[in-house]
């Protein structure tokens, strides 16, 4: 037995219920969230592992791509192919996902009113399409929302041992560079800024990987509720918020719904009653 194969059963055996399926499966696969893609050459933070069934480790691939891809997506200093792979998973996403690219592609009168909004300019040579951020789709929401979930899954098996309940409630509200660009500030992170919690130094041997993905996790002392906000590189970033007691959460947005007339922040990832 090669010595892979000896550390995965070895972890199966110390970790044998999947993390992401609410304790009903046995885990028989190792899980890497964030997807291993995402970092370049593949460089991901140790600790990343997590038990899964097959069927939830296989369900999120082609999400994870998307994920990947987009992570990499660097508007302000171009870091996401130092490894030269960037193009490689944009040809696996476009062979995934045909039509996506140009469903991300905003015409040149969009390109132009954002940029103008946004107080950005082409360099030279370069349009407005080229320069302005790119459209978000249901797909990249789609993927988003999968990563979310299980990536907040896995940090709850971390801290508790035990897999995020069924009944419990997880919500997402994320946003993009753009609101970097249009506030100077990522506005749910501001909100949440004096709130306690662990944002650790994650690294691979000696290398620290923060500027590629980095979070920070608050978690009640009787760890029934928690709040994590993760960051990827300079590109996107999202909050989820938890609770494993049965309604809790629910009540909480089910009163911030009513109480105001914009669009709804937060995607529903699990709950037994919202939607």
């Amino acid at each position: 037995m090669g010595a892979a194969k000896r550390r995965q059963r070895e972890f199966l055996r110390a970790n044998p219920i999947c993390a992401f399926c609410g304790g009903r499966a046995a885990a028989t696969t190792i899980e890497h969230c964030p997807p291993r893609a995402l970092f370049q050459r593949k460089e991901w933070p140790e600790g990343f592992e997590f038990p899964s069934c097959r069927t939830c480790n296989q369900d999120s691939s082609d999400n994870d791509l998307l994920v990947a891809m987009l992570a990499r997506l660097d508007p302000f200093q171009n870091k996401g192919d130092r490894d030269g792979r960037l193009n490689g998973l944009m040809a696996m996403t476009n062979r995934q996902f045909p039509g996506l690219f140009q469903k991300m592609m905003p015409s040149a009168t969009e390109a132009r009113r954002h940029n103008r909004e946004l107080g950005l300019r082409p360099e030279s040579g370069k349009t407005h399409q080229e320069t302005g951020a790119v459209k978000v789709t249901e797909e990249l929401h789609q993927a988003v929302g999968s990563i979310g979930r299980k990536l907040a899954k896995g940090i709850f098996y971390q801290e508790t041992g035990y897999p995020f309940p069924d009944f419990g409630c997880l919500v997402l509200n994320w946003f993009s560079n753009t609101d970097l660009f249009r506030n100077g500030k990522y506005v749910v992170f501001d909100l949440l800024q004096g709130l306690g919690g662990e944002a650790p130094p994650l690294k691979r041997g000696r290398k620290y990987l923060n500027d590629q993905f980095e979070y920070k996790l608050s978690m009640s002392p009787d760890k029934d509720i928690f709040v994590l906000q993760a960051l990827f590189g300079n590109v996107f970033g999202f909050v989820v918020f938890g609770s494993t007691l049965p309604g809790k959460l629910e009540a909480i947005i089910k009163r911030l719904r009513e109480q105001t007339q914009r669009d709804d922040p937060f995607s529903v990832l699990q709950s037994t009653s919202l939607t």
